[in-house]
């Protein structure tokens, strides 16, 4: 009989293979994966069949098959609150959770990271709002990141290891993520990643963050008053940023061209984790490639 892993997807495979095989000699049967908003996982939701509403209390997401896995798919809205908040949620809801994911985009803090790189995360700290700067612990063991980095060579995709920062704001200009890089060590910067770890952590469940880089160092941030806290435009916010600011305009093109680059990023590397980085040979890069080494 075969047995067929879960894995749940919550904005913040069975890796039978990779994590099962290798990591635990076991079929790893539920694993959450958290991401922010709908638009960061849109490009993967498009290759799923078979979807079907998620259907539990107070989350948001769907359930559906890749590779042979089933997943289910949950999104937390943007914040580390919230992030912490519906993680807490999904846990009590669906207990059992071997591994958690966390995925969607982040700021790079290395100049070596571009729109759509990738960032496979070692550990995670946290800048809160006064400055402060905690280390936080997590559950991610080196075994999992071997196997999810294994999973994301096999398909040819290049990524980069290294700590992501969580920040309580966005930090919206090059000297503030130049500042955090030299405070922190870290290489890439998002407002969830520490909080999902710390609820897994609290949970004694291993934790893995993936995520797809949508600003390089030096590019300001703008904008971000447009959207509110689950990624959705706010027609009234944006018409009176847009008068007080006119010059973003000429900015948005170029940001949709790396949210695209990044959430299709995001899209190849859950797909070669489902195939245990054996993906379909439509989806495959033409050469093998190497991890980056950011600066």
């Amino acid at each position: 009989m075969k047995t067929t892993g879960t894995i749940l997807l919550a904005s913040d495979g069975s890796l039978k293979r990779a994590l099962g095989n290798k990591v635990q000699n076991e079929t790893t049967r539920l694993i959450l994966l958290f991401y922010a908003f709908a638009r960061e996982i849109a490009p993967f939701k498009r290759r799923l069949r078979n979807r079907a509403p998620l259907a539990l209390d107070g989350l948001h997401g769907f359930r559906a098959e890749i590779g042979a896995k089933s997943f289910t798919v949950v999104g937390h809205g943007i914040g580390h609150r919230r992030a912490s908040d519906t993680a807490r949620r999904a846990f009590d809801l669906i207990p059992g959770a071997e591994l958690v994911i966390g995925t969607g985009v982040a700021g790079a803090l290395s100049s070596g990271l571009k729109p759509g790189d990738l960032v496979l995360s070692d550990r995670t700290l946290t800048i809160h709002t006064d400055g402060q700067i905690a280390e936080q612990m997590t559950a991610v063991g080196d075994a999992h990141i071997r196997a999810v980095g294994r999973s994301l060579a096999i398909a040819g995709i290049a990524y980069s290891t290294g700590a992501i920062l969580t920040s309580h704001r966005v930090l919206a200009t090059g000297a503030e993520k130049r500042r955090a890089k030299q405070s922190t060590g870290a290489i890439a910067v998002d407002m969830e990643t520490a909080a999902i770890a710390a609820e897994a952590a609290a949970r004694g469940i291993p934790f893995v963050a993936i995520r797809a880089v949508l600003d390089e160092v030096d590019d300001e941030i703008v904008g971000a008053a447009m959207a509110d806290e689950v990624g959705n435009v706010r027609p009234l916010a944006a018409t009176s940023y847009l008068i007080r600011n006119p010059a973003t305009m000429l900015k948005l093109p170029r940001m949709i061209r790396n949210l695209s680059r990044a959430t299709t990023a995001i899209a190849d590397a859950l797909t070669a984790i489902a195939h245990d980085g054996k993906v379909p040979a439509a989806r495959r890069a033409r050469e093998p490639v190497e991890r980056k080494s950011p600066r």
